[in-house]
């Protein structure tokens, strides 16, 4: 019986990454305010009812395929946990996010078009603003851990982590308009104005 539950449970999460795809495709061709249940459905191969049975609308639609985006946010933090020093973490993380967005155009598309539904939606707002306050937090505290280890000289924990996220989502779209600015570049310029302007000698 345990056999059959995990194949049932596993079933149903393969039939929500296929809503989460066809969603997505959906909401990029479509935009958000054109796209409807019904495409979604006919989309991923289910009836509307079909659909309704895991989503009660496109809203939920819209924040869990964020959620599934960001899950990948959260598997390179817990690889930059794994490194050996703070500073080797920090640099993990700012190269593989932003290798992540620029090998994944279709998903910092679909970010683009959810950030502009941020301020229409309480659910997206909240769900982001818990999701930035963590993000900041572990930045926050990373800073600190490297001040702490001698890694860092003494200096506003907060200020690096904030100006640093801001950073970070801010260039993605550059170096899509950019072709110049090359990923290795970038994280070298990072590395520079965020680690070693504050590492210890």
């Amino acid at each position: 019986m345990l056999e059959v539950n995990v194949l049932k449970k596993k079933s149903k999460e393969e039939r929500i990454n296929d809503i989460t795809e066809a969603a997505m495709e959906v909401f990029l061709k479509k935009g958000y305010e054109n796209t409807t249940m019904e495409a979604i459905a006919k989309n991923a191969g289910l009836s509307k009812g079909g659909l309704y049975h895991y989503f009660k609308s496109k809203d939920m639609v819209l924040i869990y395929v964020n959620q599934k985006i960001n899950e990948n946010m959260e598997i390179i933090l817990n690889k930059a946990i794994e490194m050996p020093s703070v500073k080797e973490g920090i640099l993990y993380y700012i190269e593989n996010y932003l290798k992540y967005w620029l090998e994944h155009p279709k998903e910092t598309i679909f970010l683009f078009l959810s950030i502009t539904k941020i301020l229409d939606n309480h659910e997206l707002l909240e769900y982001y603003q818990q999701f930035m306050g963590d993000y900041i937090k572990y930045f926050e505290e990373a800073f600190e851990m490297g001040i702490q280890l001698g890694e860092f000289v003494p200096h506003n924990a907060k200020t690096s982590a904030i100006t640093l996220v801001g950073a970070l989502d801010g260039i993605i779209s550059y170096m899509f308009l950019d072709e110049s600015l090359q990923l290795e570049d970038v994280v070298k310029h990072f590395e520079e104005k965020f680690i070693k302007s504050i590492e210890k000698p």
